[in-house]
C-alpha cells in the first residue's frame, strides 16, 4: 500500500513542469484581448501569458520576442490546438539566444503590462501588447510529442477537462 502511494506521488510530481518563478502570488487574470483594446488600464499589472515565438531580435540591453498568444493549459503549457488571439511583444532584460528562442517555439512568461511599445523599440508593432518580462520559460522543443506519454495525469485531464 505504502509502495502505491509512494508510485503515485511520482507521477503526479513530474507533472509539475513550470519552474518556480512561475508560481508568483500576484498574477492577475487579463485576457489578450482586455489588454490590447487597453493597455493603459491595465499597465504594471503582473500576467502569465504563453504562446509560439514568432520572431526575436537582441539590442544592447534587452532582447525583444514577438509571440504569438495562445492561451496556457492547466499545466502552464500553451494550447496551440486553440485559436490564437493575436500576437504580443516580450522585452527582457536578458539577452535570449536567438539560436534557443527559434521561431516555433513554445515559450512562457511572466511579466508587467507595459502598454503598447514606442515605434522605435518595436519595428512597426506599435498596436502589440508589450510584456515587461520577469521569467520566461521556454518549453522544450521534444516535449510536445512526449507531453502526455510522461504524465498519465495530464493525459486523462486533457480527456475529461
Amino acid at each position: 500500500m505504502r509502495f502505491c502511494l509512494i508510485l503515485i506521488s511520482l507521477l503526479l510530481g513530474a507533472c509539475s513542469t513550470l519552474p518556480p518563478a512561475f508560481e508568483t502570488e500576484g498574477v492577475k487574470r487579463v485576457s489578450y484581448v482586455q489588454a490590447s483594446e487597453d493597455a493603459q488600464s491595465y499597465k504594471d499589472m503582473l500576467v502569465k501569458w504563453g504562446g509560439v515565438i514568432i520572431d526575436i531580435s537582441n539590442e544592447q540591453n534587452a532582447s525583444l520576442m514577438q509571440v504569438l498568444f495562445y492561451p496556457l493549459d492547466y499545466y502552464g503549457r500553451p494550447e496551440i490546438d486553440k485559436p490564437s488571439a493575436g500576437d504580443f511583444i516580450v522585452k527582457s532584460s536578458e539577452i535570449l539566444d536567438p539560436k534557443n528562442y527559434a521561431a516555433g517555439r513554445e515559450v512562457v512568461v511572466i511579466g508587467a503590462i507595459a502598454g503598447k511599445p514606442e515605434p522605435a523599440v518595436s519595428s512597426g508593432n506599435t498596436g502589440l501588447p508589450l510584456i515587461e518580462a520577469a521569467a520566461v520559460h521556454l518549453w522544450p522543443i521534444a516535449y510536445r510529442d512526449n507531453y502526455y506519454r510522461y504524465c498519465p495525469s495530464c493525459y486523462f485531464r486533457q480527456l475529461f477537462w
